[in-house]
């Protein structure tokens, strides 16, 4: 650089300082140094204090940049709106050295509006010349750095910080569900990796969901970084990236756009099918903080933000709400859209979990409407189940006890021995009544009376919010008979016959022990249906319906047995469950394989589960059973 070019810059920095902070020993306590690039002119008002930062050791920390003119500092405040991390109505304001980069475009646009203004400001025209030209030096050689990297889209590790500008949008593929997710940011630093002590980039973003209380903008609970890397890299390679790298980039935010309008609409406590990858967390006694766990999940499931905070107030992936927004598609912006999360919370009927989903894996249930028709039940208690269920489900329940709330709901009791069909015909009445079936077995539940109650008032209060079929399995330990030795046992049952009193939803109870349950319960039961051990027809019939239902599971799925098969299936010493089992086992096979479920196929996983034969052997497909 020539001594004219020297003087050209001395000049236009005439009004900007440069000074170090640093901590000083002998007095113990920070103190500014002034640097070989302040200005020798010290007549000049100094619009800018750029200041670098030195930590206790010597080690830089950060640059930050002190405004000294209120003309400047409202320019400041008006282009980062809601930006963090920068203090501009602090005295004198501050903001990090990078905010001067980033705003380069917005500096050399108001500079152009203020000369053309009528009349001029010459005052805001001078501040802004000098905020132009302490970028246009100070960011010199980075720019020219990046016109050799951008245009191949590549980027060193150091220089990370010049793509994620407060308030863009950056993209990530969500590891725990298998989703893309855009995101914007809020602010990037370097850090130090907890684990291994190395160089971090980590990135705070913003996204828009519903934390149970508020519906509004939130941090990303994640963490979120790019560990330190030699040399340049790909930037579409990177584990968050900004979104106009994405080689598909319009797809994925028409994609967000429509995900977060299916999002805002969302009732409460509506039901879905689920399948696939869903977000959870492990505790560790050896970890401070849970972590995330990516489990899978199937079956239905029910939205329910509220619920999932109160019955996991310390989970870390569900974040809290700092700015609140309408939930309103008329009032919400397409950039407001495009950062709602794809998770979103509920319970998971299906592993009996409270999980968030990924709300692109989210489908509408499609109800049995043949449920109670393919029953292996004696046709005169199909219809009295049938007609109660509906009748319950359809009136207000006026004909309850005197005292307000008792005797409003509608409790089952399902008896017989195992597989003969009771969990088949909860599942028909969830179904016929369109909604959700909430399976728990008493196990789930424990035996200290306490612990029972707690539980069970939980269970009781989430089934009647979500409009649930409840379904007991195997109960006989809250219903056996009391008697004067076991004291905890006639606590459980105490119990359970206290809550079952005020319950207004559909409760249905399984046992295999009818003659032993307590007398207390004959008036609490509304109905009692026997089911006796499957004959072979009975048998027939499940065998027949649970290869239907394999068949209507998929288009491309054939089913290869004959009317003949089906008669020495029948034979088989088997009970229902296990038949349901055993078909779904071959279909699975079938599916793996390519091939029609056969009997072949239902040979193979009797033979695996050991399943006991009648005397009279059976012959399929030639085969000996």
């Amino acid at each position: 650089m020539d001594d004219t070019a020297k003087n050209n810059v001395t000049n236009k920095l005439s009004r900007v300082a440069y000074v170090d902070q640093v901590f000083d020993h002998s007095v113990g306590q920070t103190r500014q140094i002034k640097t070989v690039k302040a200005s020798s002119n010290r007549n000049k008002r100094k619009i800018l204090v750029v200041r670098r930062i030195f930590d206790i050791k010597g080690i830089y920390e950060r640059t930050e940049v002190e405004i000294h003119s209120d003309r400047l500092a409202k320019v400041l405040r008006e282009i980062n709106t809601d930006v963090e991390g920068i203090t501009l109505l602090a005295t004198p304001p501050k903001a990090p050295l990078q905010i001067f980069y980033h705003n380069t475009e917005a500096f050399n646009e108001r500079l152009r509006d203020a000369k053309a203004a009528d009349p001029i400001d010459e005052s805001l025209v001078e501040d802004l010349q000098v905020a132009v030209d302490f970028v246009d030096d100070e960011f010199r050689q980075l720019r020219d750095t990046l016109a050799q990297l951008l245009p191949s889209g590549e980027i060193t590790w150091d220089l990370l910080w010049t793509l994620f500008p407060p308030n863009s949008l950056v993209y990530r593929r969500h590891q725990y569900i298998d989703d893309d997710q855009i995101l914007k940011v809020r602010s990037i630093h370097v850090a130090e990796d907890k684990w291994d002590k190395s160089k971090i980039c980590e990135l705070n973003c913003h996204v828009v969901t519903d934390d149970g209380v508020k519906f509004g903008r939130a941090i990303e609970p994640f963490w979120m970084y790019i560990p330190e890397y030699l040399g340049s890299k790909p930037i579409a390679d990177l584990r968050i990236f900004p979104l106009k790298y994405h080689p598909d980039a319009d797809k994925i935010r028409a994609m967000a756009v429509e995900r977060g309008r299916r999002f805002v609409k969302l009732k409460p406590h509506q039901l879905v099918q689920t399948s696939g990858a869903a977000l959870s967390e492990k505790r560790d006694k050896f970890v401070f903080r849970p972590f995330p766990l990516k489990l899978e999940t199937y079956g239905r499931a029910i939205i329910d933000p509220v619920g999932f905070r109160a019955f996991n107030p310390q989970t870390v992936f569900r974040p809290t709400v700092i700015r609140s927004l309408a939930r309103d598609l008329d009032q919400l912006s397409e950039e407001d859209l495009i950062i709602i999360t794809p998770v979103t919370l509920g319970f998971c009927f299906g592993i009996k979990k409270w999980a968030g989903f990924s709300l692109s894996r989210l489908v509408d249930v499609t109800w049995n409407e043949q449920a109670f028709n393919d029953l292996v039940l004696d046709n005169q208690k199909k219809m009295l189940v049938h007609s109660m269920i509906k009748q319950h489900s359809w009136s207000d329940n006026d004909f309850d006890d005197i005292i307000s709330g008792k005797g409003k709901g509608l409790i089952g009791l399902f008896s017989g021995p195992p597989g003969c069909g009771k969990t088949l015909t909860a599942e028909a009445v969830a179904e016929v009544t369109k909604r959700p079936l909430y399976n728990v077995s008493a196990g789930e539940l424990g035996v200290k009376p306490d612990v029972v109650d707690q539980k069970l008032t939980g269970i009781l209060e989430l089934a009647h919010k979500w409009n649930a079929v409840l379904l007991l399995d195997e109960a006989d330990v809250f219903l056996h008979e009391r008697d004067q030795e076991n004291v905890q046992r006639n606590a459980l049952v105490s119990i359970f016959l206290r809550q079952l009193e005020y319950y207004q939803g559909i409760l249905i109870l399984t046992t295999n022990r009818l003659s032993t349950i307590d007398p207390a319960f004959e008036s609490r039961i509304h109905i009692s249906v026997e089911y006796p051990e499957l004959d072979g027809a009975a048998k027939r019939q499940v065998w027949t319906t649970f290869l239907k239902r394999a068949r209507g599971v998929t288009d491309d799925l054939d089913v290869n047995v004959t009317e003949e098969e089906i008669d020495g299936l029948a034979r088989i010493d088997i009970n229902g469950r296990k038949i349901k089992n055993i078909v779904s086992g071959a279909r699975s096979i079938a599916k793996e394989r390519n091939e029609p479920l056969s009997t072949d196929l239902i040979n193979l996983v009797l033979r695996v589960s050991n399943a006991r034969i009648t005397k009279e052997p059976t012959r399929i497909n030639g085969h000996a059973q």
